[in-house]
């Protein structure tokens, strides 16, 4: 009875994969052919979901994207079970040599085979320098805000290390820093396949380092530990460093990328830090590390206009295949103005919605998804001030001073969160209704949303201010 079941199990993933190769592109038969069973092929799961493992993580990427409709399509052909299918990794799978179950490969089928080959390796060299495949410069929407910054970046790509070292690229969240720094990667990768590059946050270059100096037996293991992080980060021909700001004050995380970056920069390697603030806004960094950063280029990007900022989430949404009109993808362009993040999860959330319920997708339908006409309804500045002057006991007008008490200083950061997450009010906006620098209230909105996620009593002050602001 078993080998009865184990026989027909066998016989319907060769029917599933045979299927899927006569109604798919020849050049994904090296992907196909990588693809396992995660379990019974005609047992419902509970959650309506069957996995389909590989070993190859940029046909995954192809295959959930590209083909996902006809890859269900073909298994409920085969077993007469409706499910939606999920691709996942798993690089225990013995690796196969590429084939096909028909009987010939054309000529034009063995070329795509070989591109899609060195494609997969390509991914891979991607994922282990730490990099996304979509962040590329071909994916990079220019405008006069970053024109400067992506010709700068462009220049570096095509010879690392010889002009511009190091490269600080400065802006608000969210307005594309991290795309450009990793398009650099991407770029030198294809140019320079030789190159060793490594991206890395500086969160988790200051995490691995404490991780090495805490986990240590003795000093020979402290050594040991020392020399592979150090390895890690300057055995390389590039290094890329995200959110550099989280350095500042941690007095250990400086010295190591001082010393880091002496080593790289007097062996002609490339450097690229990104950074939420610009260079002069750094305060309690040494000397001597700020000057290094200044040595190189400083290129900012600034907030994209309405044209680029409708450009972008066109582009987007023709990444994500579900193409806006120009009427909505102004809407978002016009409300999502300072923050270029929240204007592509905006899109999505629309877009997802659209999809799902099967609409046409207009300005009006996208102002329903977003709840925008709710937030925008009776909240305004003003009401959220009175709000956290009256729960924390202060003076309205002392929340707008530069006192420092205790209290006053609460009011005034919960404002600023408030502000920000219930209107989206851009950075500048904001700084002019709290009579702050633009970058100072970035870092207190920043710093107090990372906290509320983790402490909970402060969730809680937030979750009630949030409820006594709408309740006005």
């Amino acid at each position: 009875m078993t080998d009865s079941k184990d026989k027909k199990e066998l016989e319907a993933w060769a029917s599933f994969i045979e299927k899927l190769e006569g109604k798919l592109p020849g050049f994904v038969n090296p992907w196909i052919s990588s693809l396992e069973p995660s379990g019974n092929l005609f047992e419902q799961s509970q959650n309506g979901i069957y996995l389909i493992k590989s070993n190859q993580s940029f046909g995954i990427q192809v295959l959930q994207q590209k083909y996902l409709n006809i890859v269900e399509e073909t298994l409920f052909e085969v077993t007469n079970i409706k499910r939606a299918v999920r691709f996942v990794l798993d690089e225990n799978i013995k690796k196969k040599k590429p084939f096909s179950t028909k009987s010939k490969q054309t000529q034009e089928e063995k070329s795509h085979i070989e591109t899609a080959i060195k494609m997969e390796n390509l991914a891979q060299m991607h994922s282990f320098c730490g990099l996304n495949l979509k962040y590329t410069f071909e994916n990079f929407v220019v405008g006069e805000n970053s024109k400067f910054a992506y010709k700068i970046a462009q220049m570096i790509a095509e010879a690392p290390g010889q002009k511009y070292n190091p490269l600080f690229i400065s802006g608000s969240v969210g307005l594309g820093k991290t795309h450009l720094m990793q398009a650099i990667g991407h770029k030198i990768l294809k140019n320079f396949p030789n190159l060793k590059i490594r991206y890395t946050k500086a969160e988790e270059f200051g995490n691995k380092l404490i991780e090495s100096l805490n986990t240590c037996k003795n000093t020979s293991d402290l050594n040991e530990k020392m020399r592979k992080f150090r390895e890690m980060h300057r055995n390389v021909d590039v290094l890329l460093i995200d959110d550099i700001q989280w350095i500042e004050g941690k007095k250990r995380t400086e010295e190591e990328i001082f010393n880091t970056f002496d080593a790289l920069y007097h062996a002609g390697k490339q450097i690229v830090f990104a950074s939420d603030r610009p260079l002069s806004a750094f305060e309690l960094i040494p000397d001597r590390l700020k000057s290094r950063f200044e040595w190189g280029i400083e290129a900012m990007i600034k907030i994209p206009d309405l044209e680029t900022r409708m450009e972008i989430v066109k582009r987007h949404a023709i990444l994500s295949e579900f193409p806006i009109n120009d009427e909505v993808a102004m809407f978002l362009a016009k409300e999502y103005n300072s923050n270029i993040r929240e204007l592509e999860g905006a899109y999505n959330k629309i877009s997802a919605r659209a999809s799902i319920e099967g609409v046409e997708l207009d300005v009006e339908t996208a102002k329903e998804f977003l709840n925008f006409n709710e937030k925008k309804k009776k909240i305004t500045v003003e009401n959220i001030l009175d709000t956290c002057a009256k729960y924390f006991s202060v003076e309205k007008k002392e929340i707008l001073s530069t006192a420092r008490a205790k209290e006053i200083v609460n009011a005034r950061k919960y404002a600023i969160y408030l502000s920000r997450e219930l209107l989206d009010m851009s950075y500048p906006n904001l700084a002019k209704e709290f009579n702050k620098n633009h970058t100072t209230i970035m870092y207190q909105h920043e710093r107090l949303k990372k906290d509320i996620e983790t402490n909970k009593s402060m969730k809680i002050v937030s979750d009630e201010l949030t409820e006594l602001v709408q309740k006005v």
